[in-house]
């Protein structure tokens, strides 16, 4: 059963071990950024998303002043713990924690236009697609979807 846990001196290490595939490398930051980011960048929270003591992935998220709502910045699942359910659980569990510490607050995501299984996940547990944007970082254009959470869905996915 996935948990969601706080990034501590005991697992930050497992967490930057932790790595996806090759062609998912544009996809999400590495975790190393996101450690450094949660540490100097104020307001960043970010959670161990653990099975079995064992850290699989990470979620990084923060309120975001632009959008004026929550986002979920990353989700992040190492290559070894993909297509086994993970990312599904650690969205749900997610949710769940957000909604109770949030209450009807609006949650963001996006995903790259080309990341199909992302969108797809997210979809599924209610988020709308509402525009692609573009930006650039460390001199490559990256191209996503900006996705919003519909309020009349709770954490429960619309498909399994």
């Amino acid at each position: 059963m996935i948990t969601l846990t706080a990034v501590t001196r005991e697992n930050y290490e497992a967490i930057l071990r932790l790595t996806v595939n090759e062609n998912q490398k544009d996809f999400v930051a590495s975790n190393c950024r996101s450690l450094v980011q949660a540490a100097y960048e104020p307001g960043l929270n970010l959670l161990a998303i653990v099975e079995d003591d064992q850290p699989v992935g990470l979620i990084l998220y923060d309120f975001d002043e632009e959008m004026g709502g929550w986002t979920m910045s990353r989700l992040m699942i190492d290559q070894h713990f993909q297509g086994q359910g993970f990312g599904k659980q650690a969205l749900r569990e997610f949710l769940k924690l957000f909604d109770e510490k949030y209450p009807g607050e609006v949650l963001y995501t996006s995903a790259a236009v080309d990341n199909v299984v992302a969108q797809k996940l997210y979809e599924n547990f209610g988020f709308a697609k509402e525009e692609e944007f573009s930006y650039e970082y460390d001199g490559k254009i990256y191209k996503e979807s900006k996705m919003k959470r519909r309020k009349e869905i709770n954490a429960s996915p619309t498909h399994t």
